[in-house]
């Protein structure tokens, strides 16, 4: 069974199911906090700022993509916390962009959301560097339009980006070196990770139709985490 498009109601339950996958490995998060602050609160920070977009996007009365696409984008902008939280409002905020003008959006939609988001956020930042979550959202993004191309299927075109997107977290450390130096990936880039894999689960609905693809598609996915 496959999710050829969503509606504002899908897109809010797939945020809150982010936020909530993400709220359960927070702290995990945390700990891999090193760049560009060993502060270790990148997780909390990221979660609180989803946790206002969630907020704000569900007090939004008017149900219609564009209208909780916005509402999303203003909550995780006014909620922002640190860094990471700054930089996932702009992913909300372009991704916002491209969704404000839809009824319904399909893969393709979803692929140029990303895309956008990703721009947004890297514009919004003075000094860009790669081993970040501006990096793993543009590789995340660039295979969603890549796979909308040839799949039609929301949930599928997502796992691909984020299988992607752990392949590209993975060689994080050879490209920020204070990462090598502590022994870890990058915990904004993990902490966007763990929120689009909540996310599928959210717009799957059924938790196994998610973890069914990741299986089909990578059998050594599950396993490598």
């Amino acid at each position: 069974m496959s999710l050829v498009c969503i509606s504002g109601n899908d897109l809010i339950r797939g945020v809150k199911r982010g936020c909530i996958n993400l709220e359960h490995n927070k702290d995990s998060v945390d700990l891999l906090n090193v760049f560009p602050v060993p502060d270790g609160d990148t997780g909390t920070n990221m979660y609180l700022t989803l946790r206002a977009a969630v907020k704000e996007g569900e007090n939004y009365n008017d149900n219609s993509l564009p209208n909780v696409a916005k509402a999303i984008s203003r909550g995780s902008l006014m909620g922002a916390r640190g860094n990471s939280g700054v930089i996932l409002s702009q992913i909300f905020r372009g991704m916002a962009k491209v969704l404000e003008c839809k009824k319904e959006a399909n893969a393709v939609d979803i692929a140029m959301a990303l895309k956008a988001g990703s721009d947004t956020a890297y514009k919004a930042v003075m000094k860009h560097v790669e081993g970040t979550i501006l990096t793993i959202i543009r590789e995340v993004a660039n295979r969603c339009e890549i796979e909308a191309k040839k799949d039609n299927d929301i949930i599928a075109v997502l796992i691909r980006g984020i299988q992607q997107g752990y392949q590209t977290l993975r060689k994080t450390p050879q490209m920020l070196p204070v990462l090598k130096e502590a022994g870890v990936v990058d915990a904004c880039g993990q902490g966007l990770l763990y929120f689009l894999e909540g996310m599928v689960d959210g717009l799957a609905k059924d938790k196994e139709i998610a973890l069914n693809l990741y299986k089909t598609q990578d059998p050594e996915y599950l396993a490598e985490k």
